[in-house]
């Protein structure tokens, strides 16, 4: 008899354990859904705090709401404040307004969707950040572009001329670049983003619009990124003098050292390295070279050998409006002979910044622990 009390009291014990434990579960699931749409609802309201110091229109604080009910409603202030979790949204609605919306229809949205970019400062990309989509190109990015199936690959030059949230325009830089296509054909692309890596993507052609001739892509949100420098490269921020030189072309600065081909100097000018190699450079000048022509540098390579300087002709490969009448110019040194290569090598490798003791010492022990 006193055994079957002592299971009974057994039994009793450990279901209110049991139903304690569940009720607290229980209880504790429901403090955490709580506090989760607390937090949401305080979210809500800094979002239209943010949304109302940025002065959008109803339409703009209506499509925001909208976007982040349908796409993201457990983070509404990351969808504002943060560019990736924006775009992610953006992706996502554009994917399934192309189902339903047209042409016309689509490119209203996008007007409202620039919009909303500037005001809430998701247009601004910092230098050498990586992008994710079309989106975030800028206008007056130079691209190669070749349509799809096209045997062999023939690549045309082309720049960005209008980006809105639902389409990108780009416009051929010659008559011979223009593209032989038909609309819903796909065109591929490539490009080099400064002081970041080069792009591969490709998207459908959606318009062509004539006089001037543009062409009109939807955007795509898949980028292929990679890296194809020969030479190491270092961010520079140096004021030089150089000179804007014309070579006439039958010399081929490939096969001999460009100090024993003659030049005619069109002028001088200041400017600023931003980034050098011992393949090449970037080169801010407030004036607009034409591309036929080279630019000559003497850097001093702070070193013991003669002479002191060492004389680079930048080919221009590409250049870029950043501002109002500052142009960048990136470009790779041709007719440069080996030993003035190395000397310019070892001159990017010393302006490396300096490593810190500490970080020195965590690499040694790490490289220890491997052993």
């Amino acid at each position: 008899m006193l055994l079957l009390y002592d299971t009974w009291f057994l039994w009793v014990v450990t279901f209110v354990f049991l139903s304690l434990l569940i009720v607290s579960f229980i209880i504790g699931i429901y403090k955490k859904k709580k506090e989760e749409k607390e937090r949401i609802l305080r979210d809500w309201e800094r979002v239209r705090f943010i949304l109302k110091e940025k002065e959008l229109n109803e339409k703009e604080i209506k499509f925001v709401e909208e976007l982040i009910h349908k796409h993201e409603p457990s983070n509404p202030l990351g969808v504002i404040t943060f560019r990736q979790h924006f775009i992610r949204c953006l992706q996502k609605y554009i994917l399934e307004a192309r189902k339903n919306l047209s042409f016309e229809e689509l490119e209203e949205k996008g007007e409202i969707i620039r919009e909303i970019s500037i005001r809430l400062g998701h247009d601004y990309i910092p230098y050498g950040q990586r992008i994710y989509s079309t989106m975030e190109l800028y206008q007056n990015q130079p691209l190669w572009m070749s349509p799809q199936g096209e045997s062999p690959a023939l690549w045309r030059k082309a720049h960005v001329v209008d980006i809105n949230g639902t389409f990108f325009r780009v416009a051929p830089f010659t008559l011979q670049d223009r593209l032989p296509i038909n609309l819903g054909q796909y065109v591929s692309f490539k490009m080099w983003r400064e002081e970041d890596a080069r792009y591969q993507f490709f998207t459908v052609l959606r318009r062509i619009e004539l006089d001037p001739e543009v062409y009109v892509f939807d955007h795509t949100f898949s980028l292929e990124r990679f890296q194809s420098r020969a030479h190491f490269r270092v961010r520079l921020d140096k004021p030089i003098e150089v000179d804007v030189v014309r070579i006439d072309k039958k010399y081929d600065l490939n096969q001999i050292s460009a100090e024993d081909i003659p030049c005619h100097i069109l002028f001088s000018i200041r400017a600023r390295i931003v980034n050098l190699s011992a393949g090449g450079s970037a080169i801010l000048i407030d004036r607009d070279i034409d591309e036929d022509n080279y630019i000559r540098i003497f850097l001093d390579t702070e070193d013991e050998k003669e002479p002191k300087y060492i004389t680079l002709y930048m080919r221009i490969i590409s250049k870029v409006n950043v501002a109002l009448g500052r142009y960048m110019y990136r470009g790779a040194f041709l007719g440069l002979t080996d030993e003035n290569r190395d000397r310019l090598a070892k001159y990017v490798f010393r302006q490396q910044p300096p490593v810190s003791t500490a970080l020195r010492e965590q690499h040694k022990k790490e490289d220890e622990k491997k052993l």
